[in-house]
């Protein structure tokens, strides 16, 4: 009797509790109105999430098990594709047998039916619903194409009102997907805003939608960070220019250059400086600066490889200021994306850029071998420029750049002393430019300094053997060999003591198995007393070093 007592008690107490945090949560609720209501606080906003993306993938996002995955969602996209066909189909017919614009008004009939499904299941059957959304975009922008374009007896006959209507659904489809923030609907109306140009069958609006769709992109991927979306249409841009520079295959003409861009040169430029812009909007923090910097090469090799067809096809003879302009472009912007860009490398892409458009004006104005004299001293006005870009990409790049410049004048073309001489200063002062600042630079291995000696060293001995009569090739090597063991003393740098030892070693070859049969015995006898004197000097100094140094 007295537990039962003790259980009834125990029930009011919390009975009591229940009732006082009821009447507490009651007045919280009655404050927090009265607060909204006053302006204090804010009232509460559902936030509007992005739309989901479809997943294409089998089993359709499953629920439990792929039987329901594949019932619901895969029946979904079923359904729909066969009613997107079924809906054409039925208008075709109605055209062919009833009347043109009989079947015009049914199948925008049937797109306001698909939309108006769209809108009913929104709730309770979200992924269906956006389906149907997809189906009456895709059928609308559809039924407007025939409107005027594929048929023999159009409803509207002049060509430019049907464009107009047909870019109007398309700006309207976009401005949708920009409110739904949903990537693929934006995917699919700049596919049908480039279609639009290929209907049009004419270079000036080609040329010109191609690049709106670019412009478009870019604005985008400032908003939302589409980076995907932006590296796709990079090459789709791009394809829809090569697509009107060959006379617009795509919509059956013979593939052939056109004979007349008109202003589909200055369209196919914008669409370059609009992609550029890549550089320097600062992107999301989900993009990753990896996926930027190879959109940015993605855009710069399009870009490279259209604008060589252009000047080869339009431009052999008078290419220059059209390099000179891009180099100056491209060294403003470069300046700018050091001042104001987070990724400092994509300056460093756009000064080799300039420099390689410098290069071309270069070869343009005074052909080969002329040209690489200039080649050379433009080098070492890059090494220069990486200092203040504090740029060790670009020193790389220009290092190979040099080395490559300088094998392909060795190979191809006949030795200039001019030529000789620039490349051998030019590679000595860049090592030395390179060990002056390379804190500065952030060059943490000496590689790209020893291939600049390596190729001052080559080009001394090249230099001094056109330069010198044959009979003195052998005494100038000594000569240079002397200069490097001079450069060793006043710089206090072992590398230019080894260039000494490999100069003698090369004149000591040279004297064996070329000089001895080639100059007088007198003079012979004199090189080889010369030669056996400076390594015996050299080799008593390396001695005298290492005791000095044991000591």
């Amino acid at each position: 009797m007295q537990k039962e007592k003790s259980n009834l008690r125990d029930i009011e107490i919390l009975k009591e509790d229940i009732i006082a945090l009821n009447e507490r949560l009651n007045f919280v609720e009655k404050s927090i109105k009265e607060l909204q209501q006053s302006g204090s606080i804010p009232e509460r906003v559902e936030p509007v999430l992005q739309d989901e993306e479809f997943e294409l993938n089998f089993p359709f996002k499953p629920k439990g098990s792929i039987e329901f995955g594949v019932g619901e969602s895969g029946m979904a996209w079923l359904g729909n594709i066969v009613l997107f066909i079924g809906i054409t189909f039925l208008v075709s017919y109605m055209q062919n047998t009833v009347s043109p614009v009989i079947s015009v008004l049914v199948g925008f009939v049937a797109v306001a039916g698909l939309y108006g499904s769209s809108w009913i299941t929104r709730k309770s059957y979200s992924f269906l619903s956006k389906l149907f959304a997809f189906n009456g975009h895709l059928l609308i922008f559809y039924f407007t194409l025939r409107l005027h374009f594929f048929q023999d007896n159009p409803v509207i006959k002049n060509e430019i009102l049907g464009l107009l209507l047909l870019l109007l659904v398309t700006t309207a489809l976009l401005y949708k997907a920009y409110q739904k923030r949903s990537q693929l609907m934006a995917g699919i109306v700049l596919i049908m805003l480039l279609t639009c140009g290929v209907l049009s069958d004419e270079v000036i609006t080609l040329s010109g939608i191609a690049t709106v769709t670019a412009i478009f992109c870019m604005f985008l991927y400032h908003r939302f960070g589409w980076m995907k979306l932006t590296f796709v249409f990079i090459f789709l841009v791009y394809l829809a220019h090569v697509n009107w520079l060959i006379n617009n295959p795509i919509l059956g003409n013979n593939p052939e250059f056109v004979s007349s861009p008109g202003y589909g040169y200055w369209f196919f430029i914008l669409s370059w400086f609009a992609f550029s812009m890549l550089a320097l909007i600062p992107h999301k923090k989900e993009v990753s600066d990896e996926f930027v910097i190879a959109s940015v090469v993605w855009n710069g090799l399009g870009f490279t490889v259209i604008l060589g067809l252009i000047v080869f096809t339009y431009f052999k003879e008078n290419y220059v200021p059209i390099f000179v302009l891009l180099s100056i472009f491209c060294l403003i912007y470069s300046v700018i994306l050091q001042l104001r860009s987070t990724l400092t490398i994509t300056a460093s892409m756009y000064v080799l850029f300039g420099f390689l458009s410098i290069s071309v004006a270069i070869f343009g104005i005074f052909g080969l071998p002329e040209s690489y004299s200039y080649f050379a001293l433009q080098s070492l006005l890059v090494v220069s420029m990486a200092l203040w870009y504090r740029s060790r990409f670009i020193v790389v790049m220009n290092t190979f750049l040099f080395l490559t410049l300088m094998t392909v004048y060795l190979l191809q073309s006949e030795s200039h002393d001019q030529i000789n001489l620039s490349y051998m200063v030019v590679a000595f002062v860049s090592a030395r430019i390179i060990n002056w600042k390379k804190e500065r630079l952030k060059i943490k291995t000496e590689m790209v300094r020893n291939l600049y000696l390596i190729a001052g060293f080559i080009m001394t001995l090249i230099t001094f053997n056109y330069i010198s009569p044959v009979a003195y090739i052998t005494a100038s090597w000594i000569f240079a060999a002397v200069l490097f063991f001079i450069a060793s003393l006043l710089l206090k740098k072992k590398k230019y003591r080894w260039l000494a030892i490999a100069a003698i070693v090369a004149s000591a070859i040279r004297l064996v198995f070329i000089d001895m049969s080639n100059i007088d015995i007198g003079y012979r006898v004199l090189i080889f007393l010369v030669l056996a004197i400076l390594s015996i000097t050299v080799s008593i100094l390396y001695t005298k070093y290492f005791i000095k140094k044991k000591e």
